[in-house]
C-alpha cells in the first residue's frame, strides 16, 4: 500500500458519522395539502349537486382559495363532529 493509502485509511478510522444525528425540523401539523390524499367517486342527485355548488359558488365569492374537495372535506368533519362526538 501507499503512503496515501494508508494515510487515507487511517482518517477514514477516525472519522465517524454513526453519532451525527440530522437535525429535525420542529414537528408542524401537516397542512390540508400536504397530507396524503384518497381519490373518491361520488353520486349526487340533481339537487344535492345543485346545492353543493351553490355552497361552493357563495365560498368563491368571500374566500380567495376555495377547491370542492377542500369544501367535501369540511362536511365530511362537520358530519362526523354531529354524528359521532354528539
Amino acid at each position: 500500500m501507499s503512503k496515501i493509502h494508508t494515510a487515507a485509511e487511517e482518517i477514514l478510522g477516525k472519522i465517524s458519522f454513526d453519532d451525527y444525528k440530522k437535525p429535525t425540523p420542529a414537528a408542524k401539523p401537516l397542512s390540508r395539502r400536504n397530507q396524503k390524499k384518497t381519490k373518491l367517486t361520488l353520486y349526487l342527485t340533481e339537487e344535492e349537486e345543485r346545492l353543493f355548488d351553490a355552497i361552493y359558488i357563495e365560498r368563491l365569492k368571500t374566500q380567495k382559495k376555495t377547491d370542492r374537495s377542500a369544501l367535501f372535506a369540511e362536511a365530511i368533519r362537520l358530519l362526523y363532529a354531529k354524528e359521532v362526538r354528539q
